[in-house]
């Protein structure tokens, strides 16, 4: 991620539309991508990314730095309107299932990036990819389980079949490493 010269919240919080709108441009493909991989599908992940930015102009005030970064706030944002909208859709997917319905979903929505957009969104992705691959293989896996599939601690403990303070701890610690491998990337 390229390095912020600025914190936007603070003036999105005052109600500044252009700090909003860099803020949009700053972010959204990088926050697309993750809802992208969450979904599984570009409509919905479009959709999401417009909900999450609401989210951002109305919750802005509750922002606090010292709790992370501007980028860790707007994933946090983004991942769990992501996450709300794939169990909304299980749920619903399996009340059409008892009905004895099937849901195809056919979806065609192209995105139209900058190189600079791809050149970012690669930095980051290897950066992750890379802090990833150095975490022990039962942190790693916890971690790709919820942000990747969208699982919750619990469901994450059921289908590895360990105990769900296992994983909160697995989790606790793998964000921690994560977080000191990625500080100096931002």
């Amino acid at each position: 991620m390229n390095v912020e010269t600025t914190t936007l919240i603070p003036a999105v919080a005052r109600g500044d539309l252009v700090a909003f709108e860099e803020l949009y441009d700053r972010y959204s493909s990088t926050l697309y991508a993750l809802l992208l991989r969450i979904l599984g599908n570009p409509e919905d992940a479009q959709e999401v990314l417009q909900e999450a930015f609401v989210k951002v102009w109305t919750n802005a005030a509750s922002y606090d730095a010292s709790r992370g970064s501007e980028a860790a706030f707007l994933i946090s944002i983004a991942r769990s309107r992501g996450i709300d909208r794939l169990r909304s859709r299980r749920i619903r997917s399996d009340r059409e299932n008892d009905a004895g319905r099937e849901i195809s979903t056919v979806s065609s929505f192209v995105v139209k990036k900058t190189g600079a957009d791809d050149a970012i969104q690669s930095q980051e992705r290897k950066a992750v990819r890379s802090a990833l691959t150095e975490l022990p293989e039962a942190q790693r896996i916890a971690l790709e389980l919820a942000y990747f599939d969208g699982l919750s601690q619990s469901e994450i403990a059921a289908k590895l079949g360990e105990p769900l303070g296992t994983i909160k701890t697995r989790m606790q610690l793998g964000m921690k490493k994560l977080r000191e491998r990625l500080r100096n990337f931002q």
